[in-house]
Formats: structure tokens, C-alpha cells, sequence
């Protein structure tokens, strides 16, 4: 069993890189999904050098997906309204050049040795497997599950951004552990990608309205009045769309805690 956890985790990584070559809508994403779970398998197996070689190949792409994500945003408020056409066109011409930038970084990430010699370690653990796999994963959840205590609503977003990495991870340590053979923990993972979802909504509002943010601030500075004044219009709206992401996500990890709190005292 520990041999097809791993032979999964190094197929949905090379599958994720052609995809982002083939140029699927979904390459990047597949692409960074698969190095997160890898990287969280191979943290919890203690192979440390190969966690920290794929966390940054993570961290190259990550800047390329939020823009994939903040430009639907700006599709969906294009559509919406809430803000013209004028103002988003001036901040397509501004984002597509850093896009396509971003575009070639990531292509050369997923084309780079680096990358190569990630995908050929994991595959030399298919032939290694490392003895108690299993209760090497299952012991890493119970570290992460430690981490799953809900922020208040007082919370900064960093506390709340921090909770829903641990969701995450927790969730991928799940399904490791379901990918190994043991039984049930599909009504876990349910639960945690419900809450995983919920933050991710916030979290992606949250990044856009700061990038806006950031456009404001450099159309202040070129002295363009005009669009500086859209952007505040905008993000003025976004307030309450920020702030209601994050209500739902709280809303949403009170609902996971108590039903952790029934399980445990039903156990």
C-alpha cells in the first residue's frame, strides 16, 4: 500500500506538469495541488530535503495562481457592474504583462532540473518505501489535528490563513492514510474540504481586494486621479464581500469543532 501512495503522489506530479505544458486551464493548479501533496507526504515520512525542494517549486508558482484567481475575480465584477469597463480594461493591459511574465517563471519552474530531480526522488521512494509508512502518516495527523482548534472571530488573518493551511494539510495526511488502506475517513475528508473550501473563498477575496489595494496606491502615485478613484469605489464594495467570506468561514470551522467535539465524546 505505501508503494501506491507514493506511486500516486509521483504520477498527479507528473501529470500536473504536462498538463501545465499542454496548456489544460487547469495545468497550474493540478501542477501545485500535486507538489503540496507530495511535499506533505514526504514531511510526514521525514524526508525532509525533498519537502523543502518541493514547498519551493510551490512557492515559485504560487504568485502565477492568484492571478489566474484574481482575474476571474475581476471577470465576475466586470459582469456584475461593480466595476467599469474602463477601469477594468486598465487593469487587464497592467496584469496581462505581468501575467504572461509569470507565465514563462513558471514555465521554466516546471521544464527546470529542479522539478526533475523532485519527480526522480519520488520515484526512487517507490523502490525505497520507508519502513511504517503508515504510522508515520497517522501520527503526522495527529500532530496537524492538534493545530485544528478554530480561531475566534477576533482573529487576525494571519491566525485564520495559518488554520486553514492546517485544514489543508490535514485533510492531504487523510487522505494519504485512505490512499494506504485504512477505512473510514471519507466523512473526514468531507468534513475538512467543506471547511477547506470556506476559507478558500475568504482567503481568495481577501488576496484580491489587497492587490486592488496595491493598484490604488500605484495609480496615486502616477497621478492618475480618475482610475485611483475607481479602485477606491471598488474596494469600498469589496469590504463587505471581505467581511462576509470571513464570517461564513468561521461560521464554518464553529460547525467542524463541534462535530469533532461530538465524535471524541461518542468515541
Amino acid at each position: 500500500m505505501s508503494e501506491n501512495l507514493l506511486r500516486l503522489r509521483a504520477r498527479a506530479l507528473e501529470k500536473g506538469r504536462k498538463a501545465f505544458r499542454d496548456g489544460d486551464p487547469e495545468g497550474l493548479h493540478d501542477l501545485r495541488v500535486a507538489l503540496r501533496r507530495a511535499a506533505a507526504t514526504a514531511a510526514a515520512i521525514g524526508k525532509r530535503k525533498i519537502e523543502r525542494r518541493l514547498r519551493s517549486l510551490v512557492k515559485v508558482l504560487s504568485p502565477l495562481r492568484q492571478f489566474e484567481v484574481d482575474r476571474q475575480i475581476l471577470g465576475r465584477l466586470r459582469s456584475l457592474g461593480v466595476i467599469s469597463e474602463d477601469a477594468a480594461a486598465g487593469l487587464d493591459a497592467r496584469w496581462d504583462a505581468l501575467f504572461a511574465a509569470g507565465v514563462r517563471k513558471a514555465a521554466s519552474v516546471a521544464e527546470s532540473g529542479k522539478m526533475r530531480r523532485a519527480i526522480r526522488r519520488l520515484r526512487r521512494l517507490i523502490r525505497r518505501p520507508p519502513a511504517g509508512l503508515m504510522r508515520l502518516l497517522a501520527r503526522e495527523r495527529r500532530k496537524v489535528e492538534n493545530r485544528l482548534i478554530p480561531p475566534s472571530e477576533n482573529a487576525t488573518d494571519r491566525q485564520l490563513h495559518r488554520f486553514r493551511i492546517a485544514v489543508k494539510r490535514a485533510r492531504y495526511l487523510a487522505e494519504d492514510l485512505a490512499a494506504c488502506g485504512v477505512e473510514g475517513l471519507s466523512d473526514t475528508i468531507d468534513r475538512e474540504k467543506e471547511l477547506q473550501d470556506a476559507l478558500g473563498r475568504w482567503n481568495d477575496v481577501r488576496l484580491f481586494r489587497e492587490r486592488l489595494l496595491d493598484e490604488r496606491r500605484q495609480a496615486e502615485e502616477r497621478g492618475a486621479v480618475t482610475f485611483a478613484a475607481e479602485l477606491d469605489h471598488v474596494t469600498a464594495a469589496l469590504e463587505g464581500t471581505v467581511a462576509s467570506a470571513r464570517r461564513e468561514a468561521l461560521a464554518a470551522a464553529g460547525r467542524f469543532a463541534r462535530v469533532l467535539s461530538f465524535l471524541e465524546q461518542s468515541a
